[in-house]
C-alpha cells in the first residue's frame, strides 16, 4: 500500500494538522500546498482533492483552531452552570492553559505574520461557525447582568471584557513566550491569580 493510499482516508485532517505546523514554522509567504503534501508523504496534487488553494487550507486550519478553542471555553462554562463569576474565572484559566499548551494557535491568532490577514478572512464560513469570542462575550453579559441586578450598579460590559481578556491574554503571552521566569507550576500560579486575588472582585 502506497503512502498516499494509506493517508487517503484521513488526508484532510492530516493536511490541516501538518499545515498548522508548517504555517507556524514557515510563515504565510513561504507556506504552500506542495510543502504540506510533502509533510504528509503524498503527491503534490493530493491536497487539491480537499483544498483549491493554500488560502482554503489556512481557512480550514483557522476553523479547526476556533472549534478547539471554543470547545475548551464551553467546557469551562459548563463546570459552573449557576455561577457567572466562576464561569469567567474558569474560562480565564482555560484560555491561558489552551494557548500555553498550544502556542502555535496563539501565534496563528495573534502573533504571526498572517494574524491580521486571518481576521480579514473571517468571512461567513467562520462567522456562521463556532466563535470562541462570542462564548466569552456571552459570559461577560451574564456576569454584567447579575452584578447590575444584585447591586444596582451600572457595569460597562466593554470595560469588563477588556479587563478580563487583557489579564488572561497577557498571562498567556508571557508564559507561552517564556518571558516570565518562574520555577513552579505556571498554571497553578494562574489559578491563584484568578481565584485568590482581586480578579472580578466587583
Amino acid at each position: 500500500m502506497s503512502n498516499e493510499n494509506y493517508h487517503h482516508e484521513n488526508l484532510k485532517a492530516d493536511l490541516i494538522s501538518k499545515g498548522l505546523k508548517l504555517l507556524d514554522e514557515e510563515g504565510y509567504e513561504n507556506f504552500s500546498l506542495r510543502k504540506v503534501a510533502k509533510a504528509c508523504s503524498v503527491s503534490h496534487t493530493a491536497p487539491y482533492r480537499h483544498f483549491d488553494s493554500k488560502e482554503d487550507l489556512i481557512l480550514a486550519i483557522a476553523i479547526e483552531a476556533h472549534h478547539k478553542f471554543n470547545q475548551c471555553l464551553e467546557e469551562a462554562v459548563n463546570k459552573h452552570p449557576k455561577d457567572n463569576k466562576s464561569q469567567l474565572k474558569e474560562m480565564g484559566y482555560a484560555y491561558v492553559k489552551f494557548f500555553v499548551e498550544n502556542p502555535e494557535y496563539l501565534r496563528l491568532f495573534f502573533l504571526s505574520d498572517f494574524a491580521n490577514n486571518l481576521k480579514k478572512m473571517n468571512h461567513e464560513t467562520l462567522l456562521n461557525g463556532e466563535q470562541p469570542f462570542n462564548t466569552f462575550y456571552q459570559a461577560i453579559e451574564r456576569c454584567q447582568g447579575e452584578i447590575q441586578n444584585r447591586e444596582g450598579e451600572s457595569v460597562d460590559p466593554n470595560a469588563l471584557a477588556l479587563s478580563c481578556w487583557g489579564l488572561v491574554h497577557g498571562m498567556a503571552i508571557l508564559i507561552a513566550k517564556k518571558d516570565f521566569s518562574y520555577d513552579g507550576d505556571y498554571l497553578e500560579l494562574v489559578r491563584k491569580v484568578l481565584w485568590g486575588g482581586t480578579f472580578l472582585d466587583l
